[in-house]
């Protein structure tokens, strides 16, 4: 199933009232994952706590951005433009100004029907806007890096056995 053209579906900026349902998308998002990539549950809090810190920044702080995409007035995925977080900054070299494209997300009923491709969409246009050439974007789950594989083609880097044994992390570098 996709988007239809009759579908209406919006893209803004977050706003204090979104805390409470975007706890739940990345809370329901992140669980989805975890379970499906057998990873340690105690996971969850920590990225969903990351991912509510995003949502904050993004609120008080101009260097942090995170979009929502709505369709019939609900939340259903999110992207963001930030700083380059730790993965990234610790272990390549990175350009001042350059951002990271992050916090991609989309409700379980509505993925595989483009919204993210959308979003990713979206955010290039945004840092168009912004003057920006190039961005940074990373994954380190294997369903997550293999979607962004297909859309970016190979990473720049490959941190090899990053998370434990045979659990790689990747970072592309890309220019809009």
């Amino acid at each position: 199933m996709s988007l239809h053209r009759s579908d209406c579906m919006h893209i803004r900026k977050v706003q204090a009232e979104d805390i409470s349902d975007l706890d739940n998308l990345f809370r329901v998002c992140m669980t989805d994952l975890v379970m499906r990539e057998n990873k340690e549950k105690s996971l969850i809090e920590e990225e969903v706590d990351q991912l509510n810190r995003i949502v904050q920044e993004s609120l008080f702080d101009s260097k942090t951005a995170l979009f929502v995409a709505e369709l019939d007035r609900q939340i259903v995925g999110t992207i963001a433009l930030k700083n380059p977080n730790l993965t990234i900054s610790d272990n390549i070299l990175t350009e001042p100004d350059v951002f990271e494209v992050g916090s991609v997300y989309i409700r379980l009923a509505y993925q595989r029907q483009g919204i993210g491709k959308l979003l990713f969409q979206y955010i290039k246009k945004a840092l168009l806007r912004l003057g920006q050439t190039k961005y940074y974007l990373d994954a380190g789950f294997s369903t997550s890096q293999q979607y962004w594989r297909q859309l970016l083609g190979k990473p720049s880097y490959i941190l090899k056995n990053y998370w434990g044994e045979r659990e790689d992390h990747h970072i592309w570098i890309n220019n809009v």
